[in-house]
């Protein structure tokens, strides 16, 4: 089996503006043009943002004027972002770490009994201030539990819009950017080893429209996937936050589990495909460990993972990062899988060694990178041709 992992650095490799950043600079520039009284719209050509996404807008503006007003307007996420200094985080994780610095905050705040205002001084921002200062005069005893009710469905309705306006930039825009180049590594892979199963952790489909003939397809959109559908309820793209609550208190507290990857995945139904990849490849090495002590051989672990029928796995454009850790341990932590991991410079391969320490152990990761045991490479990865 040949499994090949893509996440966000995928999409920027093939020049598509698909960071955090590069979404917020398209809301601002609708923003502009929400505001804007004359019919010329002067602030799109203003504008640091991809050139054939001004053209788009250009042309899509006039009949998407309401919707973008329903999603962008009074939204907390939206604004709150749009005022946040992120200086230096580029990162979908960056992103997602402030959503969950702030419902922790909420969420201890709910369940220590403090003073609704205490959460002010942990979370620096005049902006939530002026969102949550609504609710001070509630802020009593009594209606605590309401208060923090109302709160939580503000930002999770909020979310949901921020959501769905990122589908629509997704599908309606950077999905239609011209991609002329391919990556060398990618197509040889593909090539190389026939039909491979591809485990998106993207919402976009530059992999299908790039690189795979559908009838040859075995896709796992993990996070799910950009589509066309309009109404908020039928997207299933998953952007939240991962557990925040001890073991002990995961199943009683659960007033914000709407916000957890998990919850979402279940949720909108993304699908696991990989689980199934996952089961195939260890009941292989299970059944090939009982046939050689069923045949009294004598092979310690070093022959075992030596001999073993092996599976590939190929890591592109993803962090490593230890949110996605579940999935990763899944396909990497096994003794019949050859794991490589492609780097596009050696800073992001540092980064990439530190987050891996952080998903498998640092034993782990040395047992499995060196020696007779070696399951894992780091690759450089090659230029658009």
């Amino acid at each position: 089996m040949n499994i090949i992992v893509i996440g966000n650095g995928f999409d920027l490799a093939h020049g598509l503006p698909t960071k955090y950043t590069d979404f917020l600079e398209f809301v601002k520039v609708l923003n502009n043009v929400l505001e804007e009284r004359n019919k010329d719209y002067d602030c799109i050509d203003m504008c640091n943002i991809n050139v054939q996404i001004k053209t788009l807008i250009k042309e899509n503006i006039t009949q998407q004027i309401e919707q973008w007003k329903s999603l962008l307007n009074d939204n907390f996420w939206i604004e709150y972002f749009l005022q946040n200094d992120m200086h230096g985080k580029e990162n979908w994780i960056d992103f997602e770490s402030e959503i969950s610095d702030l419902i922790q905050s909420i969420h201890m705040d709910m369940y220590e009994k403090r003073s609704l205002t205490s959460m002010y001084e942990e979370i620096d921002g005049i902006f939530i201030n002026e969102f949550l200062e609504n609710y001070l005069w509630k802020d009593n005893v009594d209606r605590k539990l309401n208060i923090y009710k109302d709160i939580k469905d503000k930002l999770y309705d909020d979310l949901n819009r921020l959501i769905k306006a990122l589908e629509i930039y997704l599908y309606q825009y950077v999905n239609k950017i011209n991609c002329e180049k391919k990556l060398p590594d990618i197509q040889e892979i593909i090539a190389e080893k026939e039909i491979c199963k591809i485990l998106s952790f993207n919402y976009t489909n530059t992999i299908e429209r790039v690189y795979i003939d559908k009838s040859n397809m075995d896709i796992d959109f993990i996070h799910g996937k950009a589509n066309k559908d309009l109404e908020i309820e039928k997207n299933n793209m998953v952007l939240g936050i991962d557990e925040f609550l001890p073991a002990e208190k995961q199943n009683i507290n659960v007033e914000f589990v709407e916000f957890k990857k998990f919850y979402q995945r279940i949720y909108k139904e993304t699908g696991c495909k990989y689980k199934n990849w996952v089961d195939e490849i260890k009941s292989e090495h299970s059944l090939y460990v009982k046939k050689i002590a069923k045949a009294n051989f004598l092979y310690d672990e070093a022959m075992i993972c030596k001999n073993c029928k092996k599976h590939n796995l190929y890591i592109f454009g993803h962090s490593l990062d230890v949110t996605d850790g579940d999935i990763l341990r899944d396909l990497i932590l096994n003794d019949n899988v050859s794991t490589t991991i492609f780097y596009h410079n050696k800073e992001n391969m540092g980064k990439q060694i530190s987050n891996l320490v952080k998903v498998v152990g640092e034993n782990e990761l040395i047992r499995r990178t060196g020696g007779s045991t070696r399951t894992i490479k780091f690759k450089l990865q090659k230029n658009l041709t």
